[in-house]
This record gives structure tokens, sequence and C-alpha cells, in this order.
């Protein structure tokens, strides 16, 4: 999210332009915004009023009528405020002279960024379909298209859409020599073909991930890893291991991910524990030592030491949906009856109490 939106705040300044668009500002292009939280809606099931967090609740009326400034709009998107931040990028949409055409496409950046996050991508979908009906992509900012590109396949699992779509921003970054966008492109491809099950594509793809940098190096075989390709992994590891100290963090993490796939769990737990006690922060190394204790047949560590990471860190490890999941996972192997319930509720609690919208509550395993 922060590398989407980067282009918008390194540029913005009001701009100026030749022509008018009145269309692209026109309230007719917008649908209702989905307010409803699932967060909110777990909590009024499962919590009793007396134990619930108290959480915004945003309204239309909260934002209609003025122009909000990128730094609100950001500050919106760090705290993940996403209902308020699709009202306010709509209602600055509305509200932005006509004139100003890239002022509004910078702004419906935020609007759909919004959406998608909200888990509205279908809505998404259609007002971007209005968008361009009304105007067409020419200006369109490299978010806008970024999104444009990324909303088929999450809102209908048009998985080919949005390979088609991102092959065309990918060969425009390569006749434009734009390597760090042709990278971030090339990864969002990775994922759709991933997606679609294609593991040829997603091969050859990654062998066209070719760079000097030794975590674009890690990140492809990490990925090579989860499509089974060892042997391609431990080629560019030791690529990377050449690159920098093999005490680094990096290649720390990348011997315990390979130890993972070799099914090597002690070793792999052993290296995760010694990333995390050099850096307690790091989220990967915690989630993933859990996960080790789990498979060595220790579930009360792994809950004891996702409850300790959680707990350290509420606002970011506890609100990760993955370490929620995994968490959840563990109470499921550990509890039963009453006793489960009532820790996936007080969970649910602590989630809430710091969490923004859009948390995917399938991360309780509730039902």
């Amino acid at each position: 999210m922060s590398g989407l939106l980067s282009g918008i705040r390194n540029n913005s300044q009001s701009p100026t332009t030749s022509s008018v668009h009145r269309s692209l500002n026109d309230p007719r292009l917008f649908e209702a915004t989905p307010l409803r939280d699932a967060l909110d809606e777990a909590l009024t099931t499962y919590v009793s009023a007396d134990s619930r967090p108290r959480r915004e609740a945003p309204t239309p009326s909260d934002f209609a009528r003025r122009v909000h400034g990128y730094e609100i709009l950001n500050q919106y998107v760090v705290s993940g405020q996403w209902r308020a931040l699709a009202l306010a990028s709509e209602a600055s949409i509305v509200e932005t002279l006509a004139e100003e055409r890239r002022t509004i496409l910078k702004y419906w950046v935020y609007r759909i960024l919004a959406l998608t996050q909200m888990g509205a991508s279908e809505v998404a979908d259609r007002e971007l379909g209005r968008l361009e009906r009304a105007g067409g992509l020419r200006g369109w900012p490299f978010e806008l298209r970024v999104l444009r590109a990324q909303v088929p396949g999450l809102a209908y699992g048009a998985w080919t859409v949005s390979v088609d779509r991102l092959s065309a921003l990918l060969r425009g970054c390569r006749r434009g020599m734009e390597r760090e966008r042709e990278f971030r492109v090339s990864l969002m491809l990775l994922r759709c073909v991933v997606e679609m099950g294609d593991s040829g594509a997603a091969a050859q793809i990654l062998e066209g991930l070719d760079s000097d940098d030794p975590l674009v190096l890690s990140a492809a075989a990490r990925m090579h890893l989860q499509l089974g390709g060892i042997p391609a992994a431990e080629r560019l590891f030791v690529r990377v291991e050449g690159m920098v100290d093999k005490d680094d963090k990096l290649t720390l993490m990348n011997r315990a991910l390979y130890a993972v796939a070799a099914g090597k769990w002690e070793t792999a737990r052993e290296m995760f524990a010694k990333v995390q006690a050099a850096h307690p922060e790091h989220l990967a190394a915690g989630n993933n030592l859990a996960l080790c204790d789990l498979y060595l047949g220790q579930p009360q560590s792994m809950l004891n030491g996702l409850q300790s990471l959680m707990s350290e860190a509420p606002a970011a490890a506890g609100t990760s949906e993955e370490l929620v999941f995994n968490y959840c996972t563990g109470l499921d192997l550990h509890y039963d009856g009453a006793r489960l319930r009532d820790a996936k509720a007080k969970k649910l609690v602590e989630v809430a109490t710091w969490a923004g919208d859009g948390f995917d509550t399938a991360s309780f395993k509730l039902t």
C-alpha cells in the first residue's frame, strides 16, 4: 500500500491541466460506500455489549462537501481506516474543480484502494468501469492503472484479465526503463499466475527477475520454494550469501525457510529463534518460530509464543490476520467447548481494540 501511494505523496501539489473532463467528478460515478464492518458484526455476535471495545463508525455526513488533504488521507491509510478513506476521497473528488483532472484522478487512487481493502472489490470494479467510460485511460496515474489491473482478479477471480492488464503495464515499464516499477509489476503478475495455478508461467516470471539486489533474489527464491522449486531456490540463496553477512537476518531467514521446505523443523526453529532474539519486531520470524513449535508437537509453546508476540506489539502483530489465524488454529488443537469459545472471544476483543477496517474475521475460525 505504501509503495502504491508513494507517487502521490511525492507529487502532491495541485497540478494544472489544459482540458476539462467534468464527468470525472460526477457524483453518479459512485455507488454507496459499504459501511458494514465484519469485525464489528463479529463483536455483536460473540461478545457481550459491556465487553466490546469502542470502534469508530464513520458516516457520509462526516466527510461531505469539502476537499480532504493528502496528509489526512495518508493518515487513514496508515491507521487502516478504510471506510473513512473511501468517504473522504469520494467527497474530495466531487468537490474538486472539474478542471483539475490530475488532482481528481489522484483522489480516485485513494477511493479505489479503500474499496479493495474493505473487501468491496466488486464495487471498485464497477466504479472504475464508469470512470474509464467517462474519460478513457488518458492521464491515469500509474497507481490507478495498477489498481485497475488487480481489481478483476480480486473481485471475481478473473485472474486472466488481471494478467493481461499487468502484462501491458509491464511492457510499458520496460519501454520506459523503469526498473523499480518493472519489478513491482512482475511480482503482482507472479501472484496472479500463482492464483491461477500456472506453475510454469510462475517459474518463467521468476527466471526473468534478474537482479543484483539480495532482497529481490531472496524474494524470488522464496517464491521458488512455494512452487516446490527447491534446487532453483538454493541457487539463489547461495548467491545472496555471497552478498551479505552470514549472520545477517536476511541470510538466517533464507536458511530457515529452506529448512522448512526440506522438512527440517528443528533446524528451522533454531534459525527463526536466532532472528527473533536479535530482532524482536520481526513478525515473520516470530510467526514461523511458532509454526515450528506446532509441527514439533508443542501447541502450547506455539500459543505462548504467538500471544507474547501479539501482546508486545498489539497494533502490528496483534492485528496480523496470519498471526491471528495461526493462534486460533492452536486454540482449536488445544481447547474445546466453552473454553475454546471464551479464548476466541477474548482474542476477538484484543484484535478489535487495535485493528482498523476490513479485518478478515475468517482468521478467528469462529464457525
